[in-house]
């Protein structure tokens, strides 16, 4: 499975299908071969591309690279010194061919950062701020799934594509699209559990906090949901230039008026990455 990513001011806009990811079990095993270097990008833009057995990231701060390989938000991640995030570095990593995408973004990251960056963290649980969100006086506004509806979605074996004139397959689980400044969420067969996972992990540069599933719905849903994102916190580049109508509303009120959800703000336990050490890497 190919992916390619631009990663620009903490969003990850990748290209196809973004679904939820499983936790990977621990590994201890490193790339064959791996190059870090300070960056060489003149265009200011971050890229992550990724096949199974190789790995390609470019213009990346040593900060965004601990939040892939640990799949954090970038607010849950204390402790780190100001060249974390202001040095930006080049990596190409060689595995073994039958190596996926989450091992080499994952576990195989970690080692990588581990050995080049000295890093060494622990996790731990802080009160801080997040969103509970439960339904607007009791009514909510949603479509459960139908019973066969769709499909799961494996990121390293995908399924055939249809045959000509089948309807094409429903995945469930949840994908954004965006056109400029405007973002449309899609999902099938989605908890209430996994749609505030989503929105605390795919949106936190919009909210920064996590999101905490309070609506006591059970069972699974069909999602469609779309907002306009705020013109200061969108990416530069030709994706918002011109600018766009802003007349959509901000993902809080699309959540109350297409949803019947809502965010209110609280404080409960979030887990957190504490970095006790990190160096700048040697040269290769």
């Amino acid at each position: 499975m190919h992916r390619v990513a631009l990663l620009d001011a903490g969003i990850v806009l990748a290209a196809g299908i973004a679904f939820c990811q499983a936790q990977l079990a621990p590994a201890r095993f490193g790339f064959e071969v791996a190059s870090v270097r300070p960056t060489a990008s003149a265009d200011g833009r971050s890229l992550l591309q990724a096949v199974p057995g190789r790995l390609i990231m470019t213009n990346l701060a040593a900060r965004r690279l601990i939040l892939i390989a640990y799949n954090v938000q970038d607010y849950r991640l204390l402790g780190d010194p100001p060249w974390v995030d202001s040095d930006h570095y080049d990596i190409q990593a060689k595995a073994g061919g039958a190596t996926t995408v989450q091992q080499m973004e994952g576990p195989m990251l970690r080692v990588l950062l581990e050995e080049r960056f000295k890093l060494n963290l622990h996790r731990e649980e802080r009160q801080l701020p997040v969103y509970r969100l439960s339904v607007v006086q009791g009514v909510a506004k949603l479509l459960h799934s139908k019973e066969g509806g769709c499909t799961p979605y494996v990121v390293d074996s995908p399924p055939p594509a249809s045959a000509q004139g089948e309807p094409r397959l429903a995945f469930r689980g949840l994908h954004v699209t965006a056109a400029g400044l405007n973002r449309t969420l899609d999902g099938k067969g989605v908890t209430m559990e996994a749609l505030a996972a989503s929105l605390s992990r795919t949106y936190n540069s919009l909210l920064g906090r996590n999101v905490i599933d309070a609506t006591g719905l059970a069972g699974t849903f069909d999602i469609h949901l779309t907002w306009t994102i705020d013109p200061l916190t969108a990416p530069a580049g030709p994706d918002t230039a011109p600018l766009p109508d802003l007349t959509g509303p901000s993902i809080l009120t699309a959540l109350q008026e297409q949803l019947g959800l809502k965010l209110e703000s609280a404080k409960g336990p979030v887990e957190v990455l504490v970095i006790d050490h990190i160096e700048k890497p040697s040269a290769n």
